[in-house]
């Protein structure tokens, strides 16, 4: 299973996504992505923060549909991924690095569902153990 941190969900949104996230996404199988309930709250209050206007309904139905593909399989903040969070944030703050916490959150549910996370910030989660991290900018096109 690949989880889509906010930034690729954010890509599928765009009137012009980037043309090798594209590809990346329509080479996986149906179940092989899903998002987490941290990236619907960080999309939902994204939505809510812009002004009302066409923008912000047009991108609305875009999220709206998105939801709707992955309604059945979103992964859920549970206990063991709170535990993993945790772990991870003091393991980086005893190394000197900062990560903010949807993104140790998004991180946690990865390491609690062994789950690949898909970003394009990678180097923000680079040194967490147990976390496997891919870049879909950085695939290759056809």
């Amino acid at each position: 299973m690949i989880i889509a941190d906010t930034n690729i969900v954010s890509e599928f949104m765009k009137d012009a996504p980037e043309a090798s996230v594209s590809t990346w996404a329509q080479g996986l199988g149906p179940a092989d992505l899903t998002i987490s309930v941290v990236t619907v709250e960080e999309i939902d209050r994204g939505l809510g923060r812009l002004p009302h206007g066409r923008r912000r309904q047009d991108l609305q139905g875009r999220w709206a549909t998105l939801l709707g593909v992955f309604a059945d399989r979103i992964v859920t903040y549970d206990l063991p991924a709170a535990r993993a969070t945790a772990r991870l944030v003091v393991a980086g703050m005893n190394a000197g690095r900062t990560m903010s916490l949807a993104g140790a959150q998004i991180a946690g549910i990865c390491i609690a569902n062994a789950a690949t996370l898909a970003t394009k910030s990678v180097k923000d989660f680079a040194g967490v153990a147990d976390l496997i991290v891919i870049n879909p900018f950085d695939h290759p096109l056809p």
